[in-house]
Order: C-alpha cells, then sequence, then structure tokens
C-alpha cells in the first residue's frame, strides 16, 4: 500500500453486513434502562485507599470511623463520591 491508502483497512467478519464500519446493531430488545449501582461502602472506601481489612476493622473497634463527621458503627454503610470518610489515630 502507497499513498492515500497507507494506513487505511477495513476489517469484517462473515457475519457483518456488507459495509458495515461501526458497532454492530443489536436486533434484540436495548433500553436505556440499567440498574443502578450500589454506592461503595465505607468499608470499599477505606480498602480503596489501601487499609488492610484487619486495620480497617482495629480502627471501627476504636471508634476513630467517621463519615461527613458522623461516627460510623457499620462499615457497609453507604459512602457514595462525595462523602468524606476519615480515620485518624492509631
Amino acid at each position: 500500500m502507497c499513498g492515500a491508502l497507507a494506513g487505511h483497512f477495513t476489517v469484517t467478519s462473515h457475519t457483518d453486513l456488507p459495509g458495515t464500519v461501526s458497532a454492530r446493531v443489536h436486533h434484540h430488545g436495548v433500553t436505556d434502562d440499567q440498574p443502578t449501582p450500589t454506592p461503595p461502602t465505607v468499608r470499599d472506601r477505606l480498602t480503596t485507599a489501601g487499609l488492610s481489612g484487619e486495620r480497617i476493622e482495629q480502627h471501627l473497634t476504636a471508634g476513630r470511623v467517621r463519615v461527613d463527621g458522623a461516627h460510623v458503627s457499620d462499615l457497609d454503610a453507604p459512602a457514595p463520591a462525595g462523602t468524606r470518610v476519615v480515620v485518624w489515630g492509631g
């Protein structure tokens, strides 16, 4: 290949319609209704921050975990993006 066609190619399969250049068309019902993702929990957020499960439990038992200033006693409580999760001491 040379000139204007250099680097230009099309990949098709036997199931693609002739001339298909974009994503395949779904012939079954596709809607915009998607299940709402569950927000991350306090445990998820602290694990993502690098704390081990054991260390998280230690902080919880010592009363050092807060979400938006409120004391947390349930690590499975929601802590969506935008909430402030704080652990101090220890």
